[in-house]
């Protein structure tokens, strides 16, 4: 697995077009300035560009913000109900236009101001995934969060085979051909989607990359969160190393996979 440096790579040429896709739920406080904060780093990067912002059911303001903003880059995509982060992002990647994918968290937790360099290194590979682990990041968080953190990435390099030091910060680039083929076999609607993602990437040989990543959580972990995102895990390991439907719905879904597949 690949270690990108620090601001490593920060020559963007403006050329290709990059989607970015926000799940929201809930963040009226947050989301206005997210928006703009993405809108300020993009107008640098590329000629062409869109945000995708998809509201997943929010019960307060989101929706009443984001109706407010008139844009000619930003889409805004609305779930009736609240249907979960894997869910709200797979809805954003079937309305993906650009040649690469951003996936980014709309609450603010995350300073994207290397967004660039993600980019820039999807010149090389299929997938670049912020790392809290990554020796050039700073991450801030309740130190019970941080235990909890380390012991699910464990756990998923244990049961998915997945040699990455942090699956879960929201923060992702990808060559959005591989993301749309990726999330159409995707089952998890909620916390562990990154997981199964990756675990897919994983098996079909993408190219991944880590990046650092500045971060900052407050916010604990529900029991029932936990428990949950334990039977997620559980549920990929099944699927793909017992009865291998993810092996077999790539297939289908991409036949130029198969061969990747075999080798």
């Amino acid at each position: 697995m690949a270690l990108l440096k620090a601001q490593e790579i920060v020559n963007v040429s403006k050329t290709a077009k990059v989607s970015i896709i926000m799940p929201a739920y809930n963040v009226e406080n947050e989301i206005l300035e997210t928006v703009n904060m993405i809108k300020k780093a993009m107008e640098m990067i590329a000629e062409d560009y869109e945000i995708i912002v998809v509201d997943d059911g929010s019960k307060d303001s989101t929706g009443q913000k984001l109706k407010a903003l008139r844009d000619e880059h930003l889409k805004i995509i609305n779930h009736p109900t609240n249907l979960g982060k894997g869910a709200a992002i797979k809805t954003g990647v079937k309305y993906a236009t650009g040649e690469y994918t951003i996936l980014l968290d709309a609450d603010r937790d995350i300073d994207a101001k290397n967004i660039k360099q993600y980019i820039e290194a999807l010149k090389e590979y299929d997938i670049v995934v912020a790392s809290k682990r990554h020796p050039n990041s700073t991450y801030q968080a309740p130190t019970v969060r941080k235990m909890l953190s380390i012991a699910y990435n464990t756990l998923v390099k244990m049961l998915l085979g997945i040699k990455i030091g942090d699956t879960q910060t929201g923060f992702k680039a990808f060559k959005t051909k591989h993301l749309k083929t990726i999330m159409k076999v995707i089952v998890v609607k909620r916390y562990s989607w990154d997981a199964e993602a990756l675990a897919v990437a994983n098996m079909i040989k993408l190219k991944i990359a880590e990046a650092p990543v500045y971060i900052k959580q407050e916010k604990l972990f529900k029991f029932n969160d936990v428990l949950r995102m334990l039977m997620e895990v559980l549920g990929i390991a099944y699927r793909l190393r017992v009865i291998r439907w993810y092996q077999k719905n790539i297939e289908k879904e991409n036949p130029h996979y198969k061969l990747i597949l075999k080798i």
